[in-house]
C-alpha cells in the first residue's frame, strides 16, 4: 500500500531470531557491521574486542525499484553509503550489537537453504521461510531452534516482553506456537487501526452504481433485487455494445465469492465461526441448498460468467461486469473498464444483500493484526543475550519508523499537525525507494517489520482518487459511505473469518490432511460446480454429503478444529 502522507501512529514491531546455517558458500555475499565476533570454528564469542555482541545473519539479498527506475539490492546499501543502514547498524551498536551478514540472491535463496541443512547450519539469525513447516519441526525436535519466548523472558527488555506476551505481537506469536508451548520462529505482522482500534481489511460484493444511476435503479438490499438489477443490466443493454453480455463475474466452484455470505455461510470448504470459535463447513449449513440454487438461476439465465473460460479476466476491461467480488477498498478495477465515449466513467460499489430474514449477510474480514509469511528462526549456536538485543531493537517505535518512513529531515518530516510527510520528490535513491515500500532489510531480506496501517487514511484515499476517475465532485463517497460505517459502526454487521487463524500443525497433523486434503477440495468444488451449472441434480444431495465426508471432511474439522484451539483457548 503505496503511501505519501500518513497519520504518525505508535508503531508495533514484530521480531525475529536466529538460524543456524553452515559456513558461507560460493554463491553468498559477506558483508559485515563490526568486527568478526567469531571465533576460527564458526563458535559466537561473548563479544568482540570493541565489546560488542555479534549475531551472524543469512538471509536474501534482497531488492526494490527506486522512483528512477534504478533495481538496488540491500548488498548495495551495506556496502555503500546508505544512510538508513547507516542508522540502522549504529541504532544496535548502542544497544551492543554488530551484525555479520550474508545475503544471497533470491532465486538461489531456497536451494542455498535446503543444502545447507543437509551440511550443518553455523549462522545465528537466518530467514526461513522457504522450509516447509516439517522441516521446521523436525529442526525443533532436533534443537536446532531456541524457543524464542524463553530468550525474551530471560534476556529481554520488560517492554519487549510485554509486545510479545499482551501486545500486538502476542496476536501473531500465537500462531506460531508449538505443542510445548514454546515459540521458535518468530514472523512479520500487518496491523490494522481505524480510529486507534485493530480491524482487519474486508472483502464485498461490488456493483456497478453508473449502471444503476443509468437505469434509475436504487441499490439492491435483497438478493431478489439484486437478480432483478443483474437481469435488467443485461435486458436493457445498459454497456451499449448491442449484445445481451452484461454478466455477473463471480467464482463459484467454491464459497469465496461474496455471495454465499450473503445466506450466511462460511467462505471456505472448512472455516471458523467469527464469534463462536467453532469449525464447520458450508456443507453443514441450512441454507447452503437455497444459495446454490440463487446460483444455479444466475446461470441458466446467463447471468453468470463462464469460469471455464480463459478470458473470464478480461469481462472487466470490455465492460461487461455489473457485479464482482474484491477488495472493499478497491480502486484498480475502474481504472481497467473501458466505456463508450460520453458514458459516465466506471463506478464499482460494495453492497450487502439479505437473502434470508433474520440472517445477516456476512462479511469476510482479516484480523486486525495479521501473520505475514516472512519467518525468522534463532539457532541453537546462537548467543540468546545477541538475540535478545536484536529483539529489543526491532520492538521498539525507533526502529518501526526507520524500516516503515527512514530518517526525520532525511526522508520525512512532521508536519504542523503531527502527520508524517515523505519526502516523495527527493533525488536520492533509498529516499525514492522508501517511499515506495519499506526499507530493504526487512520481509525477506535479514529482518521483520510490522506494517501499520491506517484504516482511515485508507478510506479518505480511497474517496479522493474518485477525484480523478471521472467524479470529480464528490469522489468515491458512495463507494466508502459503507465502508466507513462498517469501520464506525462494527456491531451494526457480522463477520466471516477471511483465514482460520491456527497454531502450528503437528507431523501427525500434516500427513493426516496431505493425505486426504486434494482430494477432498477437488470433489468439493466439482459438486458445488455442477449443482450450480444444473448438470447435478439436488435429489442426490445425501449421495455428495456421503462422498465428502468419506474424503475425510469431518476429520479436516476435527484437526482445524484442535489447531484453532490450541492457538486461541484462553
Amino acid at each position: 500500500m503505496k503511501k505519501r502522507v500518513i497519520a504518525a501512529l505508535l508503531a508495533a514491531v514484530m521480531v525475529m531470531s536466529v538460524f543456524a546455517g553452515c559456513g558461507k558458500k560460493d554463491d553468498t555475499q559477506s558483508t559485515s557491521s563490526g568486527n568478526s565476533g567469531a571465533t576460527d570454528n564458526g563458535e559466537s564469542t561473548e563479544a568482540g574486542d570493541d565489546g560488542l555482541k555479534t549475531l551472524r545473519i543469512l538471509g536474501v539479498d534482497h531488492s526494490g525499484t527506486d522512483g528512477d527506475g534504478r533495481t538496488v539490492k540491500l548488498s548495495e546499501w551495506i556496502n555503500g553509503d546508505s544512510k538508513l543502514w547507516e542508522k540502522f547498524t549504529s541504532d544496535l551498536a548502542e544497544r551492543g550489537l554488530k551484525l555479520e551478514v550474508d545475503l544471497i540472491e533470491d532465486d538461489q535463496y531456497e536451494t542455498t537453504i535446503n543444502n545447507q541443512l543437509a551440511a550443518g547450519l553455523d549462522y545465528d539469525f537466518v530467514y526461513i521461510r522457504p522450509l516447509t513447516t516439517k522441516t521446521r519441526l523436525n529442526m525443533v525436535q532436533q534443537g536446532q531452534f531456541q524457543a524464542l519466548n524463553e530468550i525474551w523472558n530471560q534476556y529481554g527488555k520488560p517492554e519487549t516482553k510485554e509486545f510479545f506476551e499482551n501486545g500486538p505481537g502476542s496476536e501473531v506469536v500465537r500462531l506460531n506456537v508449538l505443542e510445548d508451548g514454546n515459540i521458535y520462529w518468530v514472523s512479520t505482522a500487518i496491523i490494522g487501526t481505524y480510529d486507534d482500534a485493530y480491524f482487519g481489511s474486508f472483502t464485498i460484493p461490488s456493483i456497478r452504481k453508473d449502471w444503476l444511476d443509468k437505469l434509475n435503479l436504487e441499490v439492491p438490499k435483497t438478493t431478489d433485487e439484486l437478480y432483478q438489477a443483474l437481469k435488467a443490466f443485461r435486458d436493457q443493454d445498459v454497456n451499449g455494445n448491442g449484445e445481451a453480455d452484461e454478466i455477473a463475474n463471480l467464482a463459484y466452484n467454491e464459497f469465496s465469492g461474496g455471495i454465499a455470505q450473503y445466506w450466511g455461510l462460511g467462505n471456505d470448504l472448512v472455516y471458523v465461526d467469527y464469534y463462536t470459535g467453532k469449525v464447520s463447513s458450508p456443507w453443514y449449513d441450512e441454507n447452503i441448498k437455497d444459495y446454490i440454487t440463487f446460483m444455479n438461476k444466475l446461470y441458466s439465465e446467463g447471468l453468470l460468467a463462464d469460469q471455464s473460460n480463459d478470458i473470464a479476466s478480461t469481462y472487466v476491461a470490455e465492460n461487461r461486469v455489473g457485479l464482482l467480488f474484491d477488495w472493499a477498498l478497491e480502486t484498480w478495477d475502474e481504472p481497467a473498464v473501458v466505456v463508450p465515449e460520453g458514458e459516465a466513467a466506471p463506478y464499482y460499489m460494495g453492497l450487502l444483500c439479505e437473502a434470508v430474514e433474520g440472517v445477516d449477510p456476512l462479511i469476510a474480514r482479516q484480523r486486525g493484526i495479521q501473520k505475514a509469511g516472512y519467518d525468522y528462526a534463532a539457532t541453537k549456536q546462537a548467543d540468546p543475550e545477541a538475540v535478545a538485543i536484536y529483539l529489543d531493537y526491532i520492538a521498539t517505535e525507533e526502529y518501526s519508523t526507520l524500516s516503515e518512513f527512514g530518517i526525520e529531515g532525511y526522508s520525512f518530516e512532521y508536519d504542523s499537525e503531527g502527520n508524517l510527510v515523505q519526502y516523495s520528490d527527493s533525488e536520492l535513491s533509498e529516499v525514492q525507494m522508501i517511499v515506495k515500500q519499506p526499507a530493504l532489510w526487512v520481509n525477506n531480506g535479514i529482518a521483520p517489520r510490522v506494517q501499520k496501517v491506517d484504516r482511515k487514511q485508507e478510506v479518505a484515499m480511497t474517496k479522493e482518487s474518485g477525484y480523478s476517475m471521472g467524479y470529480p465532485e464528490e469522489g468515491f463517497e458512495d463507494k466508502v459511505k459503507l465502508i466507513r460505517d462498517i469501520y464506525e459502526n462494527e456491531d451494526k454487521y457480522h463477520y466471516a473469518a477471511m483465514v482460520i487463524d491456527m497454531a502450528v500443525a503437528t507431523v501427525e497433523e500434516i500427513d493426516e490432511v496431505n493425505e486426504f486434503s486434494t482430494d477432498l477440495e477437488t470433489r468439493s468444488e466439482e459438486i458445488l460446480t455442477n449443482l450450480i451449472m444444473g448438470s447435478y441434480s439436488m435429489d442426490d444431495w445425501d449421495t455428495y454429503i456421503s462422498d465428502l465426508k468419506g474424503l475425510g471432511l469431518d476429520k479436516m474439522i476435527e484437526i482445524y478444529q484442535n489447531r484453532y484451539d490450541r492457538a486461541w483457548a484462553d
